[in-house]
């Protein structure tokens, strides 16, 4: 199934390939089962997408704030939660990354979780999980506050509004 992703690199602003520091990360982690990683950054100029081997990302998406399609976490629950999509053609890369607020375990990267489900029209082609521990979800305000500089405010069972 995962040949079936699509190879391009878009290099939409700087061709790094981490997050520009740790405040900047969403979600990073290596795939269940790979030594790819998937990574996403809450960059100053934008949502960064990033999947493959490390330091050499098979497919990088960029994402204006304005137009980012990013839903924070509800405040209820027993998860702490968000998602982001990036469009990419008729693609769609649904990320998700979470944690545990119930965890009891010493080891606090067993409690978070994530992965990312790609569809194409609508019909999803890929589902890839996320290998515990080697998963970073520090449930940071990046995205919020991307969404914040482009004039945007979250409003509970409505969503972005201007």
């Amino acid at each position: 199934m995962l040949r079936l992703l699509p190879l391009i690199l878009l290099a939409a602003g700087p061709a790094a390939a981490a997050c520009s520091s740790a405040d900047t990360t969403f979600l990073w982690c290596r795939i269940e089962g790979s030594s790819k990683q998937l990574e996403v950054c809450a960059e100053p100029y934008g949502a960064v997408y990033r999947y493959g081997p490390h330091g050499r990302p098979e497919l990088e998406l960029v994402e204006r704030y304005d137009t980012l399609d990013y839903r924070p976490w509800p405040g209820v629950g027993r998860d702490i939660w968000e998602e982001v999509a990036f469009h990419n053609g008729g693609y769609t890369y649904l990320v998700h990354g979470g944690v545990d607020r119930q965890y009891q375990g010493n080891n606090l990267a067993n409690a978070m979780y994530g992965g990312v489900t790609v569809s194409q029209g609508g019909r999803e082609i890929a589902s890839l999980t996320c290998e515990r521990p080697a998963i970073d979800f520090p449930y940071s305000n990046g995205l919020s506050d991307g969404k914040a500089r482009a004039g945007l405010r979250w409003e509970p069972g409505v969503g972005w509004v201007y």
